[in-house]
């Protein structure tokens, strides 16, 4: 399938006539119900549309929201004809139903059979690598974006990850991309509702026993990635530097530049980025394979891949420690069924909190934020970039915000976007476009270019400028 191939009239003509701009799927949930209420709130203009299990629950959203019934369109994922038909009433389906791993792939599939483009808040590697196997090209065949991890995982590590990159390039004129540095810090206390917990448990065991593994394995063959030319990135050279810290283990180690102790952070970013690397080398091998015409992705054959750090930065020793005690906690359990039965039991007692039945209060959302920083290296430890995201509590504030201002750069910049369909990742699909990093600004999530770093040893600056 060409890059940027023309839809047909008929089916852009198709999306621009429906009803509703925005279908919700998952509305009733804990954070279903938040981007709801944001997109209602914030965005008046916006038709919106909810969907979900329970038709008394969304009647009930529904008034909460001083939205029409009209708007209510209750579809199981079980039921495929009734979920077809719900998502057919709107240009784009925010999919907040989890975990994926257990309902991702039939809203998925309904989508792309309704032609509906789909964004998602998941977190799963494995739920990631087995839609691109799945449905990647039925997604590419009828022009259907397919776009995961539009919240905290991962759209401030892609994207910086993206923008820093870009800018190492554009400052360096002859320089590669050897190291990539990201550190997540939060300010506050940031609190998580149980289904996150529970979908990291289910994500953990299931790695344990090769699920993951698999899954990817499933992806090379059905992608043809080994015996495309181009699909693989060369081997990393021997005279590139290792410049970032990879913590492993038992020890945090120090950081000089955002004053915390790092840990190795254990979300989905790292699979994230390496995943949207893969897929636009393979975008762009299979645009040469089939000697398309003017494909303006970069060409990445001969650019190997950088030593790529994703780390969680903690204020002292000591909290860094408690961390690793609990993680060890966990991934001791993780690894067997009665382990799982056992943390899904008790969220709150195993992540020290972290976790629990309500999600966070009002207040402590108010009270918490993040800085997301990206650093990225040249040939040495002077040739760098560094960029920072920002925004406030992660999970269920900055959430909304991020996933409706991607969606709404799908809703009205849509050649912003690389590709005319496909199931991909927000690097792929956003990590080039300035119009999105803008879109996201404006609802509150900045991406800024640190200007002061003229050593790695220095601390992290506060002069920078908006991107």
């Amino acid at each position: 399938i060409p890059y940027r191939q023309s839809l047909s009239v008929s089916t852009q003509t198709k999306r621009m006539n429906r009803a509703y701009d925005i279908l919700v799927y998952g509305a009733t949930g804990f954070t279903g119900r938040k981007v709801a209420s944001y997109i209602h709130q914030q965005h008046p203009e916006i038709k919106l549309a909810i969907s979900g299990r329970s038709q008394s629950k969304l009647v009930s959203l529904a008034q909460s929201l001083g939205l029409s019934t009209d708007h209510v369109h209750p579809a199981s994922a079980e039921n495929q004809p009734q979920l077809v038909s719900a998502l057919s009433q709107a240009k784009i389906v925010i999919a907040c139903a989890g975990p994926y791993r257990h309902v991702g792939r039939e809203i998925v599939a309904a989508s792309i059979e309704a032609q509906t483009h789909y964004l998602d808040l998941c977190g799963e590697p494995q739920f990631f690598d087995d839609i691109l196997s799945e449905f990647d090209e039925k997604a590419r065949n009828n022009g259907t974006l397919v776009i995961s991890a539009c919240a905290f995982d991962c759209v401030p590590a892609e994207l910086t990850a993206k923008l820093a990159s870009r800018e190492l390039k554009r400052k360096y004129k002859n320089s590669h991309v050897t190291n990539l540095e990201i550190v997540h810090t939060f300010q506050g206390f940031s609190v998580g509702n149980p289904t996150t917990f529970h979908a990291a448990v289910d994500g953990f065991h299931a790695a344990t026993k090769g699920e993951l593994r698999r899954s990817r394995e499933r992806v090379e063959s059905q992608l043809n990635l080994k015996s495309l030319p181009g699909a693989k990135p060369p081997p990393r050279p021997s005279d590139w530097p290792d410049i970032v810290a990879k913590p492993q283990g038992v020890t945090p180690v120090y950081h000089p530049e955002t004053q915390t102790y790092l840990l190795k952070f254990v979300g989905a970013d790292a699979a994230c980025i390496l995943a949207s690397d893969r897929y636009l080398r393979y975008r762009r091998a299979m645009d040469q394979a089939q000697g398309t015409a003017g494909s303006s992705l970069e060409d990445m054959s001969m650019e190997p891949l950088p030593r790529l750090s994703v780390c969680l930065g903690l204020a002292s020793k000591a909290a860094a420690y408690k961390v690793l005690a609990y993680g060890a906690i966990f991934s001791a359990l993780a690894r067997f069924q009665r382990g799982c039965k056992l943390l899904h039991s008790n969220p709150s007692l195993f992540s020290n909190g972290v976790f629990r039945e309500g999600g966070p209060t009002e207040e402590e959302m108010e009270h918490t934020s993040f800085k997301t920083y990206c650093t990225a290296y040249g040939m040495s430890l002077e040739e760098c970039i560094r960029v920072r995201c920002s925004g406030p509590e992660p999970g269920y504030v900055a959430t909304p915000k991020m996933i409706v201002g991607l969606a709404l750069t799908v809703l009205h910049h849509r050649e912003e976007v690389k590709f005319d369909g496909g199931v991909m990742l927000p690097g792929a699909a956003f990590g080039e476009s300035d119009i999105a990093l803008d879109m996201l600004k404006k609802e509150g999530v900045l991406f800024e270019l640190v200007l002061d770093t003229a050593s790695a040893s220095g601390t992290v600056s506060d002069t920078d400028t908006n991107v």
